[in-house]
């Protein structure tokens, strides 16, 4: 049906000639009708929320309309649904709010289901956040579902809406119940007094909901579905969804408990229970190229294999067949060099290209080593939502892995023990056949191999060791060498435009290597090495930063398990403190460079500076030194670049 073919419409749209001009009907709730329209005079969209005109005339359903504009107009919140005016005649009652181009929670879940549980985290992270906000301005949402919860399409952002029956945290209210009957609190069923705890239950029904992709109770009857909030225990999370962390699972049934007291204190209480490490932080788009680099590189690979095995094939069976075996060998030799130096040679070319175009862009090697751990975060979230590998690329895979095997243990097992098996007599026949056999699966093993790299039937776990193999490599003295020769000959590069990946230390030390350029070579004499006291301090700065993150890890599962993690909070609030002195050290000396940069004082201003900086350096050294206790504690290697002997820097 159009929209103008209601009377009461068009009606309402005489009525806002000047103002705002209606487009079409977004929605219908139980008390009201939203309308997409255009704010003429700011030449903007925005929703339309129109009470039903029969409410219009019930003072008590005009009063707590209008209410829920007034209390959601005062809340202004990233993930609350802004109310820009609210109005009201003689026949009509609307509030005027922003449009949010997206879906509700519920729909997107009747739409595809139970949501992945790092997206239903995040959204109960940022309603968790939004319902803080409102209780902390005195407000109880009340009739909080999830179709009061808007996903904005492009982004995920989720917004809270629909402040109906809000009511304020300092009246104490009990009696009717109001609300949605699958998401009322056990108190809000029973009459009783309502608080911001009754708000946390229904954000747990909402969370079990999305997790699970339907909802945690179900009744036939609105009186089945209460009498079951109210009696029956919470269905078993874990049971219903799988992949769900332990830690998650806790956090929403504990909001879901059936006394209030036993639910989170509040909205922060809860965001606490879902603590964890940060979130992956965006790594600049320079840097994603060169972790990508791969997928440009691997076709040369997935060609040159095939055809070394070819080659190498048709020499090996052109030797058994012709009489000049011995050129044949060499040209055999010489080929298979050939053909193994040309894809090395070009991969050896192609990782200098990048480097240099990493360092173009401002980027070194120790932005490669800062940016892993948060490149390894995000592989490892795109890995839970990752299916198996494509069927033709597993089939292929193990039929490789199946030539693989059956090439050593010919040559491991069955060539050094021909004679035993086939006799003396026909032990060189033998060889020839293994051999003439061995060529065939031989040029099928690296023909798979070549296949794989472009149909992979295996993808290696972001925390594997090859992974881990390749962490090490790029943090290791070797790096640094490859680094400093691929730059040979490049002129001056780009500022970095994105340093996110960068931790404080980072930031400091080349904000202090910069500063120690621009001194003049007597200043630098007159300071000493400080280059080296500052690579001292944010390498022991990030050797802590490091444990403090893996002892995190570790509370976080023992904590999950239910075990006690006092010693490794000891420990951790140690290495806190100690990494705090590390960067308030760094700190210091680029504002006593900066200071000398600008002033073009004496030096001598900065000497009582830098002589605490290297008692702070011998310090760290020796806090160094000791972490083997906190690494055993974890069972964790020795990073690649500390230090054996820790040594301070001369003065």
């Amino acid at each position: 049906m159009s929209l103008w073919s209601d009377p009461s419409v068009v009606a309402f749209q005489e009525s806002l000639i000047g103002r705002y001009s209606l487009e079409r009907e977004l929605g219908q709730g139980g008390m009201a009708t939203v309308y997409l329209a255009r704010d003429v005079k700011l030449d903007r969209p925005v929703a339309i929320k129109l009470l039903h005109q029969r409410l219009s005339t019930d003072i008590g359903a005009r009063e707590r309309f209008v209410r829920e504009a007034k209390i959601a107009a005062r809340l202004s919140h990233p993930h609350i649904v802004p109310i820009f005016a609210v109005e009201s005649t003689a026949d009509h009652v609307f509030i005027v709010m922003a449009v949010i181009d997206g879906e509700t929670l519920g729909a997107r879940v009747r739409r595809r289901g139970a949501m992945p549980p790092d997206e239903a985290e995040r959204v109960l992270r940022e309603t968790a956040w939004a319902l803080g906000y409102a209780h902390a301005h005195g407000v109880i949402h009340r009739d909080l579902t999830p179709e009061n919860i808007l996903l904005e399409r492009g982004t995920g952002r989720a917004l809270l809406a629909d402040f109906g029956i809000a009511s304020e945290l300092d009246v104490a209210e009990s009696g009717p119940v109001f609300g949605t009957p699958g998401f009322l609190a056990p108190e809000v069923i029973r009459g009783d007094v309502v608080d911001h705890r009754s708000d946390i239950y229904a954000l747990g029904v909402i969370a079990w909901t999305a997790v699970v992709g339907r909802a945690p109770f179900v009744g036939e009857t609105s009186a089945q579905l209460l009498a079951k909030h109210l009696v029956q225990p919470v269905p078993s999370l874990a049971e219903h969804a799988r992949g769900v962390s332990r830690r998650l699972v806790a956090a929403i049934e504990a909001c879901m408990a059936k006394d209030a007291d036993a639910r989170p204190a509040d909205t922060g209480t809860l965001l606490a229970l879902l603590e964890r490490l940060p979130e992956p932080i965006a790594i600049a788009p320079a840097l994603r190229q060169w972790f990508t680099r791969w997928d440009r590189i691997k076709a040369i690979y997935a060609l040159a294999t095939p055809l070394l095995a070819m080659q190498t094939w048709l020499m090996i069976n052109g030797y058994f067949d012709s009489g000049a075996r011995v050129l044949l060998t060499v040209a055999l030799i010489t080929t298979v060099l050939t053909l193994t130096a040309i894809p090395v040679g070009a991969h050896l070319l192609f990782e200098s290209l990048e480097l240099r175009r990493l360092r173009h862009h401002g980027f070194g090697i120790q932005d490669i080593r800062a940016a892993f751990p948060h490149w390894r975060s995000e592989k490892l979230i795109e890995r839970k939502h990752e299916g198996l590998a494509p069927l033709p690329g597993r089939v292929i895979f193990d039929l490789t892995l199946v030539g693989g095997l059956t090439i050593a243990a010919t040559f491991g097992i069955l060539w050094p023990n021909i004679e035993r098996v086939f006799g003396a007599a026909d032990a060189d026949a033998s060889r020839w056949v293994l051999i003439s056999w061995m060529s065939y699966v031989y040029f099928a093993t690296l023909s798979g191999i070549g296949i794989g790299f472009l149909v992979p039937g295996h993808r290696p776990s972001p925390n594997g060791l090859i992974s881990r193999l390749k962490e090490r490599l790029w943090g290791s003295r070797f790096a640094d060498l490859v680094m400093r020769l691929s730059a040979i000959g490049q002129r001056g590069a780009l500022a970095a435009t994105s340093t996110l990946h960068r931790p404080t230390e980072m930031v400091l030390g080349l904000a202090v290597d910069d500063l120690w350029k621009a001194l003049s070579p007597d200043m630098r004499n007159d300071l000493g090495d400080v280059p080296a006291l500052v690579h001292t301090l944010r390498s022991s700065a990030s050797e802590m930063r490091d444990l403090i993150e893996r002892l995190r890890e570790s509370e976080a599962a023992l904590a999950g398990d239910g075990v006690d993690a006092s010693t490794l909070i000891s420990a951790r609030e140690r290495l806190e403190e100690r990494h705090r002195e590390a960067v308030a050290g760094l700190e210091r000396t680029r504002l006593s460079l900066l200071k000398l940069v600008a002033t073009r004082q004496s030096t001598a201003a900065l000497t009582d500076e830098i002589a605490a900086a290297r008692v702070l350096e011998a310090a760290l050294l020796n806090d160094v030194a000791a972490h083997g206790e906190v690494r055993k504690l974890l069972r964790m290697p020795r990073r690649p670049t500390a230090a054996l002997t820790p040594i301070p820097t001369p003065a």
